[in-house]
């Protein structure tokens, strides 16, 4: 199961809070909206009133305005007649807009328009009495008239116009108190989850790294106990070798003289039993030594130098002198790269040495050369021998395992790995295609500018 790091977890948690705040802010807004169109509505209804109220407040103005002018003859009246009708005019065109959602009163538009209009057509009619017969002329034409019905009727249809807005208002004023709560409550659920959100995040986040922490503490004391077992582990190889070398030499020194001093004494059969004691001890030996070798990789360093691998194989080729019935071929040219050339020389010579040691035809051929490959070099040593099965191509690389017996080729089992160990040090792999009776092509990869990785050592 894939484990999270903090980084993931805190992006993971601010996205699913950028979703539900999304969400929320979207409902918070659709609320915003709705709680603004019914305040809108509210002004709305607030300014017909006032427009209603101001209708009829012009009319009176109008009225007196006239009556001021008739009864003194003062024309400084006529103005405040003249400004009240013609804002009346505009007040009727406003009052139709303001009411365009309302179809109740929308109605009653065209029946205030003409009680208006009727009243102002009285107080014109009288105007003119005035004017053109006198006072009297005038007071008898408004006594005359229907103005004071045509009043009374104004006046209640107003009344009632304003009732109807009033009632308007009532539940335009409630649905604005409504979205107001609703905005609030969703601005506070916001705020709210976005507190509890970091106060989750904060513990959260001081868990991960409080649990960082204590793995990073057992972590380090899992690397010192380990550099204290590897300790441990190089001075017992140290010793052990030392401890097992000595009386190894001793039993070879021995095994020398005895054949030396009686060789007349054996027979065939005690001939071949000391035979295969000197082989039997230089095999631990060698097993020793291939021991020492493996563990000293990535431990035991030199400077790392630019190494020139063409000439380091035919270095190597001219070491391992191979019989004239082998042939080693270097294809290609070899780059030069940096790295430490103790460790690069054990790769090729554990390689050819083995194709060397394994040759089982008359005429061997073995191969060696390179091809770049993007970012990194990938090397090939090829020989016509004997083959390896495909169920131990991965068996070939781990310690001690050798696939022919050890009676009829003497082998440690120990080359392979150190080889496999060195490339994984500089970041590479090795592996191997073969064919049994036809040979078999060891491939392995060094990076460009190959360094020794430091994990490895």
């Amino acid at each position: 199961m894939r484990k999270w790091s903090i980084e993931s977890k805190v992006l993971w948690g601010f996205g699913v809070a950028l979703a539900v705040l999304f969400c929320v802010g979207g409902v918070m807004y659709q609320s915003s909206i709705h709680y603004a169109e019914a305040s809108r509505r509210v002004a709305q209804t607030h300014e017909t009133l006032a427009v209603l109220e101001e209708i009829f407040s012009l009319l009176n103005q109008a009225e007196t305005g006239q009556r001021g002018y008739i009864i003194t003859g003062d024309e400084s009246y006529l103005p405040r007649r003249e400004a009240a009708i013609n804002r009346i005019a505009v007040l009727l065109s406003q009052l139709t807009r303001l009411t365009a959602d309302e179809a109740e009163q929308q109605k009653r538009i065209p029946q205030l328009a003409r009680l208006v209009a009727a009243r102002l057509s009285l107080l014109s009619r009288v105007m003119d009495a005035f004017r053109e017969d006198g006072f009297e002329a005038a007071r008898q034409r408004l006594i005359s008239g229907s103005g004071k019905d045509e009043m009374s009727g104004l006046r209640g249809l107003v009344s009632w116009m304003q009732d109807h807005e009033r009632a308007r208002l009532v539940q335009r004023t409630g649905a604005e108190q409504e979205y107001a709560s609703r905005t609030l409550l969703m601005f506070s659920l916001v705020l709210l989850s976005a507190v509890i959100f970091l106060a989750l995040l904060y513990r959260h986040i001081r868990h991960e790294i409080r649990e960082r922490k204590q793995v990073e503490e057992r972590q380090a004391r899992l690397v010192h106990e380990l550099e204290s077992a590897n300790e441990e582990l190089r001075n017992f190889a140290y010793v052990v070798s030392h401890d097992l070398k000595a009386p190894l030499r001793a039993i070879s020194s021995l095994a020398d003289w005895v054949v030396t001093d009686y060789a007349d004494k054996f027979d065939d059969e005690g001939r071949e039993h000391m035979r295969l004691l000197l082989g039997r001890v230089q095999r631990m030996d060698g097993l020793i030594d291939g021991i020492l070798q493996y563990s000293r990789v990535g431990r035991v360093k030199e400077a790392s130098a630019a190494v020139d691998l063409d000439q380091l194989a035919h270095e190597v080729i001219d070491l391992l002198a191979p019989p004239p019935s082998i042939t080693i071929t270097v294809e290609t040219p070899l780059p030069t790269v940096v790295a430490e050339r103790t460790r690069l020389q054990q790769v090729l010579q554990n390689l050819l040495s083995n194709a060397v040691k394994y040759m089982d035809k008359p005429e061997g051929r073995i191969r060696v050369g390179c091809a770049a490959m993007d970012d990194k070099w990938q090397f090939y040593v090829a020989d016509n021998g004997p083959g390896i099965e495909a169920r131990h191509f991965e068996k070939i690389f781990q310690l001690f395992q050798t696939l022919a017996p050890r009676d009829r080729v003497e082998s440690t089992g120990v080359g392979l790995a150190v080889v496999k160990k060195i490339i994984e040090m500089y970041g590479g792999e090795i592996w191997v295609e073969s064919k049994v009776g036809e040979g078999s092509t060891f491939f392995f990869t060094l990076p460009r500018g190959t360094q020794p990785t430091e994990n490895l050592h």
